[in-house]
C-alpha cells in the first residue's frame, strides 16, 4: 500500500468510528447485559425473564448508551426488595399460602449481579467490534 493509499484508509477508518463505533460498542454491550440477566434474573414462572430487552441504544461520536430493562410490574420489587402492603382484600395470599397483611421481601438484586456477571464479557465483546473496525 502506498502513503497516500494509506491515509485515505485510515481517513475511511477515522471517518467510521466518529459515525458508529460508540454505538456498535454499545450494542455488544448491551446484548452480553441481556445474557448476564438471564442467568442472574431469578426465575419462578419466567415472566421476568422474558420482559427483560436492550429498549435503546443511542448516542454519536465518542459516547454511547444502551438502555436495558425488565418491563414487568414487579420488577423493581424482585431487584430492590420491599414491603407490599394488602389493598382491597383482608390478607395477602398467593392461592394457597397466607400473607398477613403486608409481606417484606429482601430485594435479589439481579440487576447488580448482571453487571458483575458481565464484567468480562462486555469489554470483550467490545473489543471484537474495535478489532473489526481498524482492519486495514
Amino acid at each position: 500500500m502506498n502513503l497516500s493509499g494509506g491515509a485515505a484508509r485510515y481517513r475511511e477508518i477515522a471517518a467510521r468510528c466518529e459515525d458508529s463505533l460508540a454505538l456498535d460498542c454499545a450494542r455488544a454491550g448491551a446484548k452480553e447485559y441481556l445474557a448476564a440477566l438471564d442467568v442472574t434474573t431469578p426465575v419462578l414462572t419466567g415472566a421476568l425473564r422474558a420482559s427483560e430487552h436492550i429498549d435503546a441504544v443511542f448516542g454519536s461520536g465518542t459516547h454511547a448508551t444502551a438502555v436495558v430493562a425488565p418491563h414487568i410490574i414487579y420488577a423493581a420489587f424482585r431487584n430492590n426488595g420491599g414491603t407490599i402492603h394488602v389493598r382491597n382484600k383482608k390478607v395477602l395470599s398467593n392461592g394457597s399460602r397466607f400473607f398477613g397483611t403486608h409481606v417484606t421481601q429482601a430485594g435479589a438484586h439481579y440487576m447488580e449481579k448482571a453487571e458483575g456477571e458481565s464484567e468480562g464479557t462486555m469489554p470483550a465483546a467490545m473489543k471484537i467490534i474495535v478489532s473489526e473496525y481498524f482492519t486495514l
